[in-house]
């Protein structure tokens, strides 16, 4: 088992917006890692002066699944802000993944921020089973949905489908940082605004 944390730091950040903010990883992607230990990594991370706890995503791999492990920790921690890092959106349903966000949301007390990507690996997709040529269209489909779901918009309303709860604690849903892999041409797409995805 990994060591815990040892040499975490425990002096604070300065108050300055401009101060670099650094965060740390969850270890629940290292085999044989055990749900107490993850807790207690939480505990002393939250205790330093980490900005933010990451919690990686791959299904056909031996790790936690981020929200889950994302809720265990905010039981645990009061300070730091929790966020997927990345969370492979398109292998999950939206309505199903837009509740478990702002239901992180809410008991996270508005700590939470969302990593989104599409990941490279098609075998995650064939074990979910997902689509993966589509994989980046799905992605941008998914923030539309997920934004008028937390805005308390119907999902379909030619088929009366009600809005679902409860509502994130941060207006509009929490922060999404969308990580959409290689657009044409090669260049790389990252989303780090939330009002561009509004």
């Amino acid at each position: 088992m990994p060591s815990l944390l040892s040499a975490a730091p425990t002096n604070t950040w300065p108050s300055s917006d401009n101060a670099m903010k650094i965060g740390i990883g969850l270890p629940g992607n290292i085999p044989g890692t055990e749900g107490d230990f993850i807790l207690e990594w939480a505990r002393r991370a939250d205790a330093g002066s980490f900005s933010t706890l990451g919690a990686i995503d791959r299904l056909v791999y031996a790790n936690y699944e981020p929200f889950i492990m994302l809720s265990a920790a905010s039981a645990v921690t009061t300070r730091f802000r929790l966020m997927t890092s990345v969370m492979l959106a398109p292998l999950r349903n939206v309505g199903v993944l837009a509740k478990e966000a702002a239901i992180l949301d809410a008991i996270s007390n508005g700590r939470l921020t969302l990593g989104f990507g599409v990941g490279r690996r098609p075998d995650d997709y064939k074990a979910a089973p997902a689509q993966y040529n589509n994989r980046g269209h799905r992605l941008e489909e998914q923030i539309t949905t997920m934004r008028r779901i937390w805005k308390g918009e119907d999902v379909d309303p030619e088929n009366d489908v009600c809005p679902m709860g409860p509502a994130p604690v941060q207006k509009g849903g929490p922060e999404i940082l969308n990580y959409g892999g290689t657009l044409q041409g090669g260049h790389s797409r990252v989303d780090p605004f939330p009002e561009i995805l509004s």
